[in-house]
């Protein structure tokens, strides 16, 4: 069928969006984070297997992966052997994402342009198409999901479960609502529990195997509840107010932020609940939402998916006001904040406007911060220096630095693409238990990022035990100067 005009819109939609992360891309020089590192690397070793170059076969591969599920990391190392092995060529596959997104939302939303680049413009979503991360893969099955769930296309449907569980450990979570929905409204319908066995069946075999082999991390995430998240950041009492309001927070600050979020209100008053679609995907919203308010680690990209029936609400609300002025301010507000967080212009970071309310905390009603969307970054960091610095056989190196920029994580990811196989890169958790041949140690002003780092003392000690050493135990043989005045890192030699 030929494209219309609306299809024309999409597709020039989309070849923007493509071409401005294609320039984010090449101009950033930033290493990738933590999370963000790991997942390249499961992209590397995933190309290296399927090359039959990684030592441990599948069971080896899979242990790798830490717990995720393969299939990204399969997507990715396929796409790797297209686009080649390097930070920006494999992370790119996330745009691609971002467009199979954007395009599930136009579909869902009944073929209307409005809701798709409203999708688009959410700043968490447009981040994430930038990095090396897995929320945005599975907020593509479960908006495609949703769409096979409301035409009772059972079998792509069923695809798409599969898909999503392959994907993230928390990937089945999304459909659970969309399974009790359909049983209470199809139990009496004629095949319907013939079918539902059936799905059954083939889901567990898709997936059982790796339920088998993840059993223990499966159980220990299904079974802690919101009291044992993440003490830094995560909400601890289920019976608190503060829990259940802590993913409205997210939304209206970080995901879709304070001023769109209080148009979306006004929008939301005009939206036909009585609609039967519009009526079924509201209470997917409201139970995923409560399901991932009860279980223990919370992200905002972990509700990732529920922002696909916001823009549809949104695009549906604005329509109906009828006031194109409206549409149009509210797109123009969110395409300055798509170019000004991106590429820090025209207004130079940080600037930020806030007041303190209630419920909220602290609004930005203006944000042109780094969170959550990060702009390019040109500053060079030390981390290919570090690596190259380091002689290409049997070393063990433990890495002290801890921030985004320079960990463990990413060095282990530069090691792999640099081809220096016989360097051992370890994290403090083996400080203690082994001879190292090199230490990576920051000044000791340097601090680390206490967010991903729940050893804090411990580091610290290390640190001092390591400088106070310096005169016998270990030496410095390279010093790396930290962009941005951040102070220094330091390799050390040990003397055995």
């Amino acid at each position: 069928m030929k494209p219309g005009k609306k299809e024309y819109l999409l597709i020039g939609w989309s070849i923007l969006l493509i071409l401005v992360n294609v320039l984010w891309l090449v101009l950033d020089k930033n290493p990738p984070a933590w999370d963000q590192a790991a997942h390249l690397r499961g992209v590397v070793n995933t190309n290296l297997f399927l090359r039959g170059r990684f030592e441990g076969g599948f069971l080896g591969l899979l242990r790798s992966l830490w717990g995720y599920p393969p299939l990204i990391y399969f997507v990715g190392a396929f796409w790797s052997f297209i686009s080649g092995i390097g930070v920006n060529q494999i992370t790119f596959l996330n745009t691609i994402f971002l467009i199979l997104a954007m395009w599930g939302v136009y579909k869902l939303a009944g073929n209307k342009v409005l809701p798709a680049i409203l999708f688009s413009l959410f700043p968490v979503i447009y981040d994430i198409s930038r990095n090396m991360l897995l929320d945005l893969a599975l907020t593509v099955w479960v908006i495609w999901g949703l769409y096979f769930w409301l035409r009772k296309n059972d079998e792509k449907w069923l695809l798409m479960l599969i898909l999503a569980s392959l994907t993230k450990l928390n990937g089945f979570l999304y459909f659970l609502p969309m399974v009790l929905i359909s049983t209470i409204e199809r139990f009496k319908e004629k095949g319907f529990w013939k079918k539902a066995i059936i799905g059954v069946f083939i889901y567990g075999i898709a997936v059982g195997w790796w339920w088998l082999l993840n059993w223990s991390a499966i159980y220990q995430y299904l079974t802690g509840l919101a009291g044992q998240g993440e003490g830094l950041t995560d909400p601890m009492n289920l019976l608190s107010l503060t829990t259940w309001i802590h993913y409205l927070r997210l939304f209206f600050l970080q995901q879709i932020g304070p001023i769109v979020g209080v148009v979306f209100g006004i929008s939301l008053l005009k939206v036909d609940f009585e609609n039967e679609k519009n009526k079924k995907l509201l209470w997917w919203l409201l139970m995923t939402y409560v399901v991932f308010t009860i279980i223990k680690n919370k992200d905002f990209r972990f509700t990732m998916p529920i922002l696909s029936v916001v823009a549809i609400y949104f695009g549906q609300g604005l329509l109906k006001i009828k006031k194109k002025w409206l549409i149009a301010l509210v797109f123009g507000w969110m395409l300055f904040n798509y170019i000004e967080n991106s590429f820090n212009w025209p207004v130079r970071k940080p600037m930020v406007v806030s007041t303190p309310t209630f419920l909220m905390g602290d609004v930005n009603w203006i944000d042109f911060s780094d969170y959550p969307v990060r702009e390019v970054r040109q500053n060079k960091w030390p981390n290919v220096e570090i690596i190259n610095d380091l002689p290409n056989w049997k070393n063990s190196v433990l890495v002290v630095m801890n921030s985004a920029e320079i960990n463990d994580n990413n060095l282990q990811l530069y090691r792999l693409i640099l081809g220096k196989n016989e360097i051992e890169i370890h994290g403090i958790d083996r400080w203690g238990t082994m001879n190292f041949d090199y230490v990576l140690v920051p000044d000791l002003e340097t601090e680390s990022a206490p967010f991903y780092d729940v050893q804090l003392a411990k580091r610290k000690e290390i640190i001092n035990e390591i400088w106070q050493k310096n005169s016998h135990d270990y030496k410095i043989v390279a010093e790396y100067v930290l962009p941005n005045k951040q102070g220094k890192v330091y390799l050390f030699k040990g003397s055995s």
